[in-house]
């Protein structure tokens, strides 16, 4: 088994080809800069990045009360492992410590991800794993991929203050005017505060 390597959320990429799905992008700390990417539903995708926006909701989110439950019981999150990898498909584990009792909980990634980022626990990943998943792409790379991503059969309906971010200042004025041919104000106000923030 391979040493452990600690990583962390690198950005959120909306899943074009599979409608509903995100792509969660995660960084190795120092080291080679590797990067990979888990497939998570859009409940997973909003609650991590609420969380990550420090979005206050007047109702607890699923993650939000699972972390109220670990602290009501007396237990502390530790850590977060990515241990296993089978038919493509990531594992993780929960490592909480309860008094002096250490529990491991078997978790989906997604779940121990979000869980994690509201505990301000480290994520760590299997060296092996990584070594087969992790790719190494440089910052210029990384943000012409976003935006390719991004802009790739966008409509009016898919765009979100995430995706602005990725799109170029050309095809932002292309989206404005067709916003405002169409009387979408709204998201034209949206467009028009990114494309003021480039210039």
């Amino acid at each position: 088994m391979g040493k452990e390597i600690r990583i962390h959320i690198a950005g959120m990429i909306y899943n074009q080809s599979l409608t509903g799905t995100y792509s969660l992008v995660l960084k190795e700390e120092g080291g080679l800069n590797r990067r990979f990417s888990i497939m998570i539903g859009e409940a997973e995708a909003q609650s991590i990045a609420l969380k990550l926006n420090n979005a206050k909701l007047p109702r607890p989110l699923s993650h939000d009360l699972m972390n109220s439950i670990i602290r009501e019981l007396n237990a502390k999150l530790i850590k977060v492992v990515i241990h296993e990898m089978v038919n493509d498909i990531f594992h993780a584990e929960i490592y909480l410590m309860q008094g002096e009792t250490p529990v491991v909980i078997d978790a989906r990634t997604s779940d121990a991800i979000a869980l994690a980022i509201r505990s301000d626990a480290p994520i760590f990943i299997n060296s092996e794993i990584l070594e087969t998943v992790g790719i190494v792409i440089n910052e210029e790379e990384l943000r012409a991929h976003k935006q390719e991503s991004a802009e790739q059969n966008l409509t009016l309906e898919d765009l979100t203050g995430e995706k602005l971010r990725y799109i170029s200042l050309g095809t932002l004025q292309e989206l404005l005017d067709q916003a405002v041919e169409e009387e979408r104000y709204e998201i034209a106000a949206k467009i028009r505060d990114e494309i003021d923030l480039r210039e």
